[in-house]
């Protein structure tokens, strides 16, 4: 890697790159079967806890927790 790489790189048009990423899985995302959804998952959960091996921490899971009673209070008051 030399400076016209890191150039190039950072003067990327990044908005174009995040469009293509938005297609990509929104088109991806039809396709997948559950069980390659259900990995994708467990890779993004492996990489944050290379990153933060302390992750979830007991407040994040208690917040986590919180959110999912909210959600499925008002799944059930949808009937």
């Amino acid at each position: 890697m030399n400076r016209e790489d890191i150039r190039a790189f950072a003067g990327r048009n990044w908005g174009l790159v995040e469009q293509a990423k938005r297609r990509f899985w929104r088109e991806r995302k039809q396709t997948l079967s559950p069980v390659e959804a259900l990995a994708i998952g467990d890779g993004l959960r492996r990489h944050v806890r290379a990153l933060r091996p302390d992750w979830p921490s007991e407040k994040e899971r208690a917040e986590d927790l919180e959110v999912h009673a909210r959600v499925a209070a008002s799944l059930r008051s949808v009937r």
